[in-house]
């Protein structure tokens, strides 16, 4: 083959590629216009994202992620590869103008929306989310990311990326091996036997995840409920964040001011620093009722605005 006609061939190949290459960046470009991973991930939900140089890199599952925002796009990647990482985690194929419209059922949550328009629910490992939202109880997000991260580092599996070493989640089994003393040696405190107990439940196969998906939202929470450990909030923030239950709407403190503040479903005489069994469980009905089959949404967009207010550090 002459030199010309190699010239030509490539000359053909790198305009092929450029054009594919534009066309992909202006695809994601419109995917990810309106969201905002920063916000997203450190809005409550997920734990165990850490930025490093000008990327963020979270543990999700066996998988470390990580993404850069560049060129006014976001370049997704997953060790081990994973092509559509991104739309599962960050819910890309939710009908977001369909989900704004129905949430949107009063002045707040619209102003919300306006504020954050890029906070976006996050799918999460099922097993993962238990864990960490028991770990969350009665507690704050920095003592969580450092009881996880311990979690993380001694029954996990290392991991290094970009020269960064992480450490894969553990799975119910790694932890169900480990003794309740073992559990503590990672800040549990009173948490690791119910940490226990739930690897347990999920190892055993007693608690499925699969099958909870394709039940009712009551009974798919009536099944995590007879977890030990496992009370209404840590219930509802499964199902919400990795078992597809959209209408659910996990409820502490920082919810239940504003539902009491914004919303007046509960004489503020009646709440203390606390909330009742029977307050989350009116609480709760009252918002699914009026927010509907995306409640979900709106209690995170009402609980990013409750702690962004207070000034409370993610």
């Amino acid at each position: 083959m002459r030199q010309n006609e190699v010239t030509f061939i490539l000359a053909r190949l790198m305009k092929k590629f450029n054009k594919d290459h534009r066309n992909c960046l202006t695809y994601l470009q419109t995917l990810y216009q309106n969201l905002d991973p920063v916000v997203s991930i450190n809005s409550g939900q997920v734990f165990l994202w850490e930025r490093h140089g000008g990327s963020w890199y979270g543990i999700h599952g066996d998988s470390v992620v990580r993404f850069t925002e560049a060129d006014g796009g976001v370049e997704f990647t997953a060790f081990p590869e994973d092509k559509s990482c991104d739309k599962k985690i960050f819910r890309l194929s939710d009908d977001m103008r369909m989900i704004f419209s129905e949430i949107s059922r009063d002045p707040l949550i619209h102003k919300l929306i306006k504020a954050y328009p890029g906070l976006r629910l996050m799918r999460q490992e099922p097993h993962q989310c238990l864990f960490s939202f028991v770990c969350a109880s009665n507690t704050n997000i920095p003592m969580i990311r450092r009881m996880l991260h311990e979690l993380t580092r001694k029954f996990g599996r290392p991991v290094k990326v970009d020269g960064i070493q992480f450490c894969t989640f553990p799975s119910a089994a790694d932890i169900n091996r480990a003794s309740i003393d073992e559990l503590r040696t990672c800040g549990l405190g009173y948490r690791a036997k119910a940490i226990k107990a739930a690897a347990d439940a999920v190892a055993s196969g007693r608690l499925d995840f699969d099958a909870l998906k394709n039940k009712s939202y009551q009974e798919a929470k009536n099944e995590l409920l007879r977890v030990y450990g496992v009370g209404n909030k840590i219930a509802d923030c499964v199902l919400l964040f990795s078992l597809e239950k959209l209408d659910a709407f996990p409820i502490d403190v920082w919810i239940a001011r504003a539902l009491v503040d914004h919303y007046r479903w509960l004489h503020k005489k009646k709440f203390g620093n606390k909330v009742t069994c029977q307050q989350y469980e009116h609480l709760s009905s009252s918002a699914r009722d009026y927010f509907g089959r995306y409640a979900g949404y709106a209690q995170q967009y009402l609980y990013y605005y409750m702690r962004q207010t207070a000034g409370k550090k993610w």
